[in-house]
């Protein structure tokens, strides 16, 4: 990791809080080995590190206006960086978590031809409840924030989950 210039990088973030669109390249060119660098030693995974920097810098612009430019830009960036492998980090272990269970749960449960109609069940969703399903049950998303993206109250995720088993329930009970 090279030392890195702290007003450099507070002119760049500058230039992204003015709209300025060479701020963010010039941003990226200037500290993303350093950052990758940061990304690594948080994460399990160091494959994850390039995605945890994309979503880092996501963040940065979209909350720019939060960023005080008297303050050190770098440090800012860090603590983005860190918590963003942090969540990362959290949401991959939700994920092998569910995913191990599941598949206990069908090993355990459920015979080949279950498995089956199971997955016919699942055929008759449309898009948008298999999205919600995948997000609950494979990317461990927990409902609150599934409303917060969707700008949907929690009762309503709450109404459509319960729809979905519904339907995947009925659709197994017609078939076996």
């Amino acid at each position: 990791m090279q030392v890195l210039n702290v007003p450099k990088i507070n002119k760049y973030l500058s230039y992204i809080k003015k709209g300025r669109e060479d701020g963010l390249t010039k941003l990226f060119e200037y500290t993303s080995s350093n950052l990758h660098c940061v990304a690594s030693m948080y994460l399990i995974n160091k494959n994850d590190a390039e995605d945890v920097l994309s979503l880092a810098y996501e963040k940065a612009v979209k909350y720019i206006d939060s960023f005080d430019g008297r303050k050190n830009g770098y440090n800012w960036l860090f603590t983005i960086v860190k918590n963003c492998a942090k969540e990362f980090n959290e949401r991959e272990r939700r994920k092998r978590k569910i995913v191990c269970e599941l598949d206990e749960n069908l090993e355990d449960e459920f015979d080949e031809l279950e498995r089956v109609i199971l997955k016919e069940a699942l055929n008759k969703l449309d898009n948008d409840e298999k999205k919600l399903l995948y997000k609950i049950y494979w990317e461990g998303w927990e409902v609150k924030e599934i409303a917060k993206e969707l700008d949907t109250p929690k009762s309503t995720i709450y109404s459509r989950l319960d729809s979905i088993y519904k339907k995947i329930k009925g659709f197994y009970k017609k078939d076996s």
